[in-house]
């Protein structure tokens, strides 16, 4: 977000912030806890989305493959080592007798999903608009493929459970703030006025000297990084890693908070990803209601369906919220009628 001035104010609103956490995870119910977790999750995604589509322009349909990889190497890390070898004989014997806590899985699972992305960019990157977003959703389904397959490492379909449940509203509010922080400084950065030159003007950004292939892998990376960490989170939520659960449903909903929020704005994805989550879940009980399943899906294209129409450029556009935005809009005076 962009600079405001009042660091003060950013402080005490991140205080609040944290202590409404501490009090939904001190009297919250666990179903609430689940809710603000997946939104949490939701946001971490959609921002770094945002990141690589919106602020850089990369036609990518591949981001649930880097938080597929993420969730299953914080699988692999975090399960019992005695259930490690009953259930994944093709891990090496150093590996298969290790257990980490959630840090190190999500450290890990982020840069193994940020080389992943780094060798897949070297050569997807080389392609533009369609053909990258054809050739990212192709590199998706090889992930699927792999985990489905695999199953000395993988288990293959029956995925890996019994995962200890380290993911807790702490860890996630915690990264998602990590998250915002880092993708504003890089907005904010040189790096990121020169990833909106490239997205705006390729040729033109390349002839006053930006490195537009480099630009563009930097937003590949980082935005892998985070998906990856994002995966690792989700794993010791759900407790389960299979291969079904990384696929186009999952894709396409992230697609859609960033472009309802608005494509370049972490203000806008933040909005879209917690208003998402919170529709999905009234519409999971109204399904349950009315004993009509898929009625939410159908709601929800409709919502999305609405947005476009009525506000292309998404709820934000490219703007951002500052404190002195939201000072402008309660000071705001009012012309007093003559007569």
């Amino acid at each position: 977000m962009r600079r405001n001035g009042h660091p003060i104010l950013t402080l005490i609103s991140l205080a609040l912030f944290f202590c409404g956490i501490a009090l939904l995870q001190a009297y919250g119910s666990s179903y609430h806890h689940r809710v603000v977790n997946l939104m949490m999750i939701y946001i971490i995604l959609t921002v770094s989305l945002n990141l690589s589509n919106g602020v850089m322009g990369i036609s990518s349909l591949g981001q649930i493959g880097f938080m597929a990889i993420g969730a299953y190497i914080s699988a692999i890390l975090t399960l019992m080592p005695s259930l490690k070898g009953r259930w994944l004989p093709g891990l090496p014997h150093w590996l298969s007798g290790l257990q980490t806590g959630l840090l190190t899985a999500m450290i890990v699972a982020g840069l193994l999903a940020a080389l992943v992305a780094f060798l897949v960019g070297v050569v997807i990157l080389r392609l533009q608009g369609v053909f990258a977003a054809v050739a990212t959703l192709g590199f998706l389904i090889i992930v699927k493929v792999v985990a489905e397959n695999w199953m000395s490492v993988t288990r293959g379909g029956r995925g890996i459970s019994a995962l200890p449940p380290y993911t807790n509203l702490w860890w996630t509010s915690a990264v998602t703030v990590v998250t915002i922080y880092v993708v504003s400084r890089i907005v904010r950065s040189p790096y990121g006025r020169s990833m909106l030159a490239v997205r705006e003007h390729d040729l033109a950004a390349q002839s006053i000297g930006i490195n537009a292939p480099r630009i563009r892998l930097l937003a590949f990376v980082v935005h892998a990084f985070f998906t990856g960490v994002a995966g690792a989170l989700w794993a010791n939520l759900i407790s389960v890693v299979s291969p079904g659960s990384f696929y186009l449903w999952l894709t396409l909903l992230i697609i859609i908070m960033m472009v309802v929020g608005g494509m370049g704005s972490i203000t806008g994805s933040v909005i879209s990803a917690a208003g998402f989550t919170l529709l999905l879940e009234l519409l999971r009980g109204f399904e349950s209601k009315i004993a009509v399943y898929g009625i939410s899906y159908i709601i929800f294209a409709v919502v999305f369906m609405l947005v476009i129409i009525f506000r292309p450029d998404g709820l934000m556009g490219d703007r951002e919220f500052t404190w002195k935005g939201l000072r402008r809009l309660f000071t705001r005076k009012t012309v007093p009628r003559n007569g």
